[in-house]
């Protein structure tokens, strides 16, 4: 594994000279959980909590991922024992005990109509090699490697899901809108059977991203339901949708709806 341990006074605001050869894995202990996004070094960067997130596997995952594009890993943790943990990788299994049941792409209408023809979820490297244009609004604010785009991505149904929803609302805003309390008009949210993702060995473990596939994946056999704004009802006494308000009404909608 290609990666160089940062010593405790490195300063993260000191610019990197090539800074897309490398990532940073980074351990902050005042964070609620994880974090990603572009360092001010000048790489991209992921952030994680030791104590609210399983940080071997995030830490393993994102070396053998990064390394794979020949990125070189840079790990700063002064405040954690960092060695401790990469003296104990997790065992390599298919499906991991923490994989989720279930996972979510949410998607634009009129993007879902196209989808629903195709029969597959594309990438967006994959839709631009056929002609079809696709903004990745929070690509540049994020900071994230061109390769990322080569990858169909999703979220999970709880926690954070709402960041499923708030992709949807910056696209259509025109800018990256990271608020889950904004003005939303939903579109379509997409529930998948992601435990059978992993089985059938597509999920790609990046250390960064809940669950992401290579270029497409074929929804006949692994999309159980869609739900749209006029399937759920709006909260009483609001006079407008936000990403976190739709993620809730529609997580209802599915639960009752794979409980029978």
């Amino acid at each position: 594994m290609n990666f160089t341990i940062l010593p405790s006074d490195w300063h993260e605001n000191t610019l990197l000279d090539e800074p897309k050869n490398v990532s940073l894995f980074k351990i902050d202990l005042n964070i609620s959980g994880f974090m990603m996004g572009k360092s001010p070094c000048g790489c991209y960067a992921i952030t994680v909590n030791p104590n609210a997130v399983d940080v071997i596997e995030r830490l393993f995952d994102f070396i053998q991922y990064e390394n794979s594009y020949d990125r070189q890993v840079l790990i700063f943790s002064p405040e954690y024992d960092i060695v401790s943990a990469l003296n104990c990788p997790p065992q390599t299994e298919i499906i991991r005990p923490s994989d989720p049941q279930y996972a979510v792409h949410s998607t634009l209408l009129a993007y879902y109509d196209q989808i629903i023809k195709d029969g597959c979820l594309k990438s967006t490297a994959r839709l631009r090699h056929e002609g079809i244009e696709r903004k990745a609004i929070g690509f540049a604010p994020l900071g994230e490697p061109e390769d990322y785009l080569e990858y169909v991505m999703f979220a999970p149904v709880d926690g954070w899901g709402s960041g499923s929803e708030m992709v949807i609302n910056s696209h259509m805003r025109g800018e990256a809108c990271f608020d889950p309390g904004s003005p939303y008009t939903p579109q379509a949210r997409m529930y998948f059977n992601a435990r059978k993702i992993f089985a059938d060995g597509l999920a790609v473990r990046d250390g960064a991203h809940y669950l992401k596939v290579y270029d497409n994946l074929d929804i006949s056999k692994y999309l159980l339901l869609t739900v749209f704004e006029k399937d759920v009802e709006r909260p009483n006494g609001k006079d407008y949708w936000t990403p976190t308000s739709f993620t809730a009404a529609a997580n209802k909608y599915f639960v009752d709806f794979i409980n029978g």
